[in-house]
């Protein structure tokens, strides 16, 4: 089997697992509470995902005057899409970074792989709609979920959020909604494996071992 082919096999909640470990406050988080969530995430959305089709994302991009920009530009930071909401009298922006996806949309037909622009677009776009909707009073999965405690300076107790639970939440919401075959972070990996095949491999591994360890959950 192709790591290709493994990363379509693993579970959304393997993913999730991984954004979760990129949370500045997991190290804060009881091993047994992994599970709690990763389901707040990916019930997020999930919930959301049952209310929005494609066309009425639209509509309501529209009607929000949402302005979906398709940028040329080399994207900060290796994003692909961002959202940008309203300020200094300029409304929300949504801004798709053509250059990257592009290079993701070749490293799947250099594998055989079938997906086009428009399909790469519409899954990017709904992540940052998903966003675009906790901005507008959507409801914030972070904030309604459990705070994790942490201690500054060994002393004083403060509640974090956990904020990689809104990536959770989106990632789950643009699969759904668009009905993509894999996963993002899976899309994602094929870049990385056209650019940096040793961080690639690694990224694999530890895919894998999230799968071990929500399956021994």
């Amino acid at each position: 089997m192709s790591d290709w082919e493994q990363l379509q096999c693993l579970s959304g909640e393997a993913f999730a697992l991984v954004l979760l470990r990129q949370d500045p406050v997991f190290g804060r988080i009881p091993p047994e509470q992994y599970g709690y969530y990763i389901r707040q995430g990916i019930r997020a959305g999930q919930q959301a995902a049952e209310q929005w089709t494609l066309p009425e994302m639209t509509r309501r991009l529209e009607k929000d005057r949402v302005e979906v920009c398709r940028s040329e530009e080399t994207p900060p930071m290796d994003i692909h899409s961002e959202y940008c909401p309203a300020e200094n009298g300029r409304g929300p922006v949504i801004r798709l970074y053509c250059p990257t996806l592009e290079k993701i949309r070749a490293a799947a037909q250099r594998r055989g792989i079938p997906v086009t622009m428009e399909q790469l677009e519409q899954l990017h776009l709904a992540h940052e709609f998903y966003h675009h909707l906790e901005h507008c009073g959507g409801g914030d999965v972070s904030l309604t979920s459990k705070p994790v405690e942490v201690r500054l300076l060994g002393v004083i107790r403060r509640p974090r959020a956990v904020r990689s639970l809104r990536e959770i939440a989106a990632h789950t919401f643009a699969r759904t909604v668009c009905a993509s075959p894999c996963h993002p972070l899976a899309w994602d990996w094929l870049l990385l494996n056209e650019e940096d095949e040793n961080r690639a491999k690694a990224f694999l591994r530890l895919c894998q071992q999230a799968e071990q360890s929500v399956k021994g959950a």
